[in-house]
């Protein structure tokens, strides 16, 4: 083979400058178009944590009251520890991977519901901020949804 043919082959073989930029780009418009679905989706996954945390808290809670023939003031009667919380699975973990703090809602030292306080990356969540479930079965939050509770429960 022609020596002269042996080069040009050599350089045809890969990616210009060009072809790698063009990449480049798509790629940062796919990202910058997925994301904010993405956290999106993330932060939908850590109200259903907390949504979940608290129904169990009061079903915890209700089970306490049918055994004791009173509410429990602590979370440590049902063996939760005194800080309770969640990460986006639903499962207790430690304050720095959290998405939620677990507490009871306490008026005058009795208890009034369960509260879940957002946590690390799920204060981004301006919509449904803490949640709350009272002691009657009212739910509420304290974001922007607050006038509108079903929006996040």
């Amino acid at each position: 083979m022609p020596r002269g043919c042996l080069r040009q082959a050599r350089f045809s073989v890969g990616f210009t400058l060009i072809e790698m930029l063009v990449a480049l780009v798509i790629a940062g418009i796919l990202l910058c178009v997925a994301l904010p679905g993405y956290q999106y989706a993330m932060i939908k996954s850590g109200r259903t944590a907390a949504r979940g945390a608290l129904l169990d808290v009061v079903s915890r809670q209700e089970q306490y009251f049918v055994n004791h023939k009173r509410y429990a003031i602590s979370l440590e009667n049902f063996g939760l520890g005194k800080d309770y919380f969640v990460d986006r699975q639903g499962e207790a973990v430690g304050r720095r991977s959290a998405v939620y703090h677990i507490r009871l809602y306490l008026i005058d030292g009795a208890y009034a519901g369960v509260e879940a306080i957002p946590l690390n990356g799920q204060t981004a969540d301006s919509g449904c901020m803490t949640f709350t479930l009272s002691s009657v079965g009212v739910r509420s939050v304290s974001g922007a949804h607050s006038s509108n509770p079903p929006e996040c429960w």
